[in-house]
């Protein structure tokens, strides 16, 4: 059975595609501005790591797909051009005004008192940039429509969910290497450069966001990179991981023990890790999302496990750009969330719990919902730096 994949097709993006149009009639939408990065890609496989650059790709509900953006991505535009991503592209200069030149594309391609919609809630659509599309262009009527892609994107089809399987194995592979460097006296710097490296070799394109690999007492920042600080003989190591294919990202999160560490750190781990395994357990189809959370929870409730545990167990996974790897907008697996499981969706199904005195720890897993039920696309839990044994 083929378990890699190099490319996605035409016929995976024209049924992306297709997909999003029929939401679009639906809402009576003649075009939408697809502004964040992700949805960029999704739709036509275009793709820059120059995220902060002002572009767009215009979608409407019937006819060509067109990119805007700067000269500077032209070899990108023409990239994506030659694979079928688009009808045509348009770039603008660095002497001119990036918003005049939007409106004057606007006003060649789309007709007066069209419905066309927004993605007001990307980072890539900042309220600046969407107050001069429309003021500019007063002849459309706009329409604020985030999250409409990005929720299409929770399903994925059997292309995407091979490339995050195929990440997920890359994410292991550097995890395993890096584990295998943990030792007293190593600091945080010798296990990212061990990382980075391994991610070039294991042929992982780069993250939408730096891998988070803390020691000791700095753990309980849980979102941080390298700083130099040294393994003690009695500690632990959090370090979140991911690999990429494709864009798509599958992390794992592990706590690594070393020596004899603090009692507290050791217990909060093994409930953590007994609560995440019940979190997975209980992903399936035709569920409302919640049942991921309160599972965990019903854990936590029965075994106390002397840290605070942020409510939320977990995220939605698939394509990411700087500077998340979690994509603009997720679907966060709390206790209030209902939307339907679905086969075909994936999460990062992660616990975390501070400590009184500022520690932490973490566990995580990709988290596919196949046929059969959830499957595991990477190795996150609890893990002993001599690799001996395992909680």
């Amino acid at each position: 059975m083929k378990d890699r994949i190099v490319r996605f097709d035409r016929v995976e993006f024209d049924t992306r595609q297709n997909r999003l149009r029929q939401q679009m009639e639906k809402q009576k939408l003649d075009a939408i501005i697809v502004s964040a990065p992700e949805n960029i890609y999704y739709l036509s496989g275009y793709q820059t790591k120059a995220v902060f650059t002002f572009q767009f790709l215009l979608f409407p509900v019937k006819g060509p797909l067109l990119l805007f953006t700067r000269q500077m991505e032209i070899a990108n535009a023409m990239a994506a051009y030659a694979e079928g991503g688009f009808s045509d592209y348009e770039v603008y200069q660095d002497d001119q005004d990036p918003m005049e030149a939007a409106i004057a594309f606007l006003r060649r391609h789309l007709p007066s008192g069209a419905r066309v919609g927004l993605e007001l809630a990307s980072w890539c659509m900042p309220a600046q940039r969407a107050q001069g599309i429309t003021r500019g262009f007063t002849a459309a009527k706009w329409i604020d429509v985030s999250t409409l892609i990005d929720r299409l994107r929770l399903v994925k089809s059997p292309a995407e969910l091979m490339a995050l399987a195929q990440a997920g194995r890359i994410g292991d592979a550097i995890a395993d290497r890096t584990l295998a460097a943990i030792a007293p006296g190593r600091t945080e710097n010798d296990l990212a450069a061990v990382l980075m490296t391994e991610m070039v070799n294991q042929g992982s394109e780069y993250p939408g966001s730096w891998p988070n690999v803390m020691v000791g007492q700095r753990t309980g920042r849980i979102h941080a990179a390298w700083e130099g600080v040294a393994i003690g003989r009695d500690d632990h190591v959090m370090a979140e991981i991911t690999g990429v294919k494709l864009r798509y990202h599958a992390p794992s999160c592990r706590t690594i023990l070393v020596g004899n560490p603090l009692p507290a750190v050791r217990h909060a781990a093994e409930v953590l890790e007994k609560a995440q395994q019940a979190a997975v357990a209980a992903v399936e189809a035709g569920r409302p999302a919640r049942v991921i959370n309160q599972a965990a929870e019903a854990v936590l409730t029965a075994n106390d496990p002397g840290c605070v545990v942020a409510r939320r167990c977990g995220y939605s996974l698939g394509i990411g750009f700087p500077p998340s790897w979690g994509a603009q907008w997720q679907l966060g697996l709390n206790s209030l969330v209902e939307e339907t499981l679905e086969t075909g969706m994936a999460f990062h199904i992660v616990l975390v719990g501070h400590l009184p005195e500022g520690r932490a720890v973490s566990i995580g897993c990709t988290v596919a919902l196949g046929e059969n039920g959830p499957e595991r696309l990477t190795r996150g839990g609890v893990f002993w730096a001599d690799g001996s044994k395992r909680l």
